[in-house]
């Protein structure tokens, strides 16, 4: 889970992982990677809440929307065999947990979740970049390419590399709980403004570049980071 300025949505998260039962805590690992917070860094914002494993790192270098290179830095130091990916607004249930812990999952195919909005349940639309998959089908993919770091709208080029490597993608009926910015001021980065021109012209023109490269891989853990915790 990558963070950005957000010590009121890491409370929330932290509250939320204690509060689940201890037999679902003790099953849980949790990375989070400080995505070079300028502001609020969230090494102060820790508190214990008894998961199976916390670990924290911060990248070194703050560079825009770089999400991209947290995620594969989370799962390169992660321990397990199936990983979920998601963005610090998105909140497990119980329900949701258990499902994934005890499963049935198949470990050809990835998931998606299905989504409700904080605080009245509304049903939403599912996350297009909330994941769970085993790790073995993320190396498959390659991970995120972090040549995309910097711009803003790159989300789509995972899933669409993930569909062509996994059996299927599949949205789970259990739900992850959206936390919007009205409910948490800092849920969601205001530090950037979205879908600028140049982020467009920019994913173009890298798509463009790879196109035809023989044995092209994905760039990725590319960026210094140190570990706090």
């Amino acid at each position: 889970m990558p963070y950005y300025d957000n010590p009121g949505m890491l409370q929330v998260q932290q509250q939320t992982w204690a509060a689940f039962p201890p037999e679902l805590r003790a099953r849980l690992h949790v990375i989070l990677v400080d995505d070079c917070s300028p502001r609020y860094p969230a090494l102060p914002h820790i508190v214990p809440t008894g998961v199976a494993s916390f670990a924290l790192y911060r990248t070194d270098k703050d560079v825009r929307w770089n999400w991209i290179f947290c995620r594969n830095l989370g799962v390169e130091m992660s321990s397990t065999d199936w990983l979920l990916l998601t963005d610090i607004d998105h909140l497990l249930r119980v329900k949701t947990l258990r499902r994934l812990l005890d499963g049935p999952l198949a470990p050809d195919t990835a998931y998606l979740f299905s989504r409700v909005d904080l605080p009245d349940m509304i049903p939403y639309k599912p996350h297009p970049n909330t994941w769970c998959l085993t790790r073995k089908l993320y190396d498959k993919v390659g991970g995120y390419d972090e040549t995309f770091s910097g711009f803003y709208g790159t989300d789509g080029d995972f899933r669409r590399r993930l569909e062509k490597v996994a059996r299927a993608t599949e949205v789970l009926p259990e739900v992850m709980m959206r936390v919007p910015r009205e409910v948490i001021a800092d849920a969601s980065t205001t530090s950037y403004t979205r879908k600028e021109k140049y982020d467009r012209e920019n994913v173009r023109r890298i798509v463009g570049e790879r196109e035809g490269v023989e044995n092209w891989r994905p760039r990725r853990l590319s960026f210094p980071y140190t570990r706090l915790l």
